[in-house]
């Protein structure tokens, strides 16, 4: 109930109304500390997700096991089940407390790091894949259901874009530590206690990502959310009530499916493109360079933070002087633009040289990308109710992961039909990304006119 403010003759309350209304449109520290757990998660997140990439080539080498089954690992394995598990926890996530089930989600990922470690050969380590893929499935889901419980609307654009900025750049970040742990590993392997001594380098490295588990249990368990559950709109009203929502999630759901699966669709094959890229380089780099797992992590996680902060920034600075001219449609145009900027530099991979210079592609790439992908949550959250953003947000993840999932794959399979060729690997990674990128350009440009009137609608 509100004070009444007797200060002020004739206009009782006004000054308790005033500061409730402030309350409700500013977050305090304890928004942004969680905030901050939130990244350290998402951070632990893409080291153990990383890992696998970066230590494929060893796996390769001692399972012997062919590219199309470390696309597999890396694709299906993490991805797809990934992917069929956005959906029902995402539903939870909008009935239960949110930061149980992310608890849930770290152990179970944490786990099947750990049984990675552990793995005799490919079917146990794609199981483990798989247990991986569970656990992070519902990172997104969940993270763009929970920002909305800590921060207001007037501030949930800012924290959103902090966040998605953050995780890119963490995704970078990923695996350059992940590089550095490798090597750290490599140098002081023949000291390990414990028998770890006679163990390979690459099991103990899945064992050490999974160490933190206990500890971020612990820092999701410190958030404490301030606004309404989305099960109702999360903006309150000066009195502290919720307003129940005015759209019931069936029928959103068929009146803007045809606009989703445009959108979605787009930003789901700029991710199959990447995804490839990301997935294969560290291969291309020790197989056709010479470099070793924790160079080329050390290299390639470089190029990509410094491409995510270049990215940022331009998307930024591009969407703002779009913003005049295309109103709500500007972030849409960078993403568009930052997909035809990958596709020009995927061309570059055919004719690299050197180590030095497919990392430099890398983050130019990165650049591009990111700067499109940056202005994606927004975009999202603009398009539905508030109180339907995490399962709009697990479509958008089901939808992106079901494309990403078969673009190891893919590209393992043409590298093993073009074995008989020297660079029968890069020509693949090249031809997944350039259809990936192109289409998702054309896709973006059908659904323009309908993701601005859904803009309009919900906002």
């Amino acid at each position: 109930m509100l004070e009444t403010n007797t200060d002020t003759p004739g206009k009782p309350g006004q000054a308790g109304y005033a500061t409730t209304a402030r309350r409700a449109r500013y977050a305090g520290v304890g928004a942004w500390l969680g905030l901050f757990a939130l990244v350290v998660v998402t951070f632990f997140a893409n080291v153990d997700r990383q890992m696998l990439v970066l230590l494929a080539e060893l796996i390769r080498a001692e399972f012997g096991l062919a590219d199309i089954q470390v696309g597999l690992l890396q694709g299906a394995g993490i991805a797809l089940f990934a992917g069929a598990a956005a959906i029902p926890i995402g539903w939870l996530a909008d009935r239960m407390d949110r930061r149980a089930v992310l608890a849930l989600c770290i152990l179970l990922w944490s786990a099947a790091t750990a049984a990675c470690g552990l793995a005799t050969g490919f079917w146990t380590l794609f199981i483990a894949s798989i247990g991986l893929g569970l656990g992070e499935a519902g990172l997104m889901p969940i993270i763009y259901g929970l920002l909305p419980d800590l921060f207001p609307a007037r501030q949930r654009i800012l924290a959103n874009s902090v966040f998605a900025m953050v995780n890119l750049l963490s995704a970078g970040a990923g695996m350059a530590l992940g590089g550095l742990l490798i090597q750290g590993i490599d140098t002081l392997h023949a000291t390990l206690p414990f028998g770890l001594a006679s163990t390979s380098a690459w099991r103990i490295a899945f064992f050490a990502v999974a160490v933190p588990a206990p500890l971020l249990v612990l820092i999701v368990a410190m958030i404490r959310p301030h606004y309404a559950h989305s099960a109702h709109s999360d903006v309150p009203s000066p009195t502290g009530e919720t307003v129940a929502p005015g759209l019931a999630a069936g029928e959103y759901f068929r009146r803007e499916m045809p606009m989703m699966l445009r959108f979605f669709g787009a930003i789901a094959l700029i991710n199959m493109a990447f995804a490839g890229i990301t997935s294969w380089m560290p291969v291309v780099a020790v197989r056709f360079f010479g470099a070793t797992p924790a160079t080329a992590g050390a290299g390639l996680g470089s190029a990509a933070m410094v491409g995510s902060v270049i990215g940022c920034v331009l998307g930024w600075l591009v969407a703002r002087r779009l913003t005049a001219r295309l109103g709500v449609l500007a972030p849409l145009r960078v993403c568009e633009w930052g997909a035809l900027g990958a596709c020009v530099v995927s061309f570059g991979y055919l004719i690299a040289p050197s180590v030095s210079y497919v990392y430099l592609l890398f983050g130019a790439q990165f650049m591009c990308v990111v700067a499109g992908m940056i202005m994606f949550p927004g975009l999202m959250q603009s398009i539905c109710p508030p109180y339907l953003r995490s399962r709009v947000a697990a479509i958008g993840v089901l939808t992106t992961v079901l494309m990403q999932s078969g673009s190891p794959v893919a590209i393992g399979l043409m590298s093993d039909h073009l074995h008989g060729t020297a660079s029968g690997l890069i020509w693949a990674i090249v031809a997944v990304a350039l259809s990936g990128f192109i289409v998702a350009c054309l896709l973006m440009r059908s659904a323009a006119n309908a993701v601005r009137l859904a803009i309009e609608r919900y906002a």
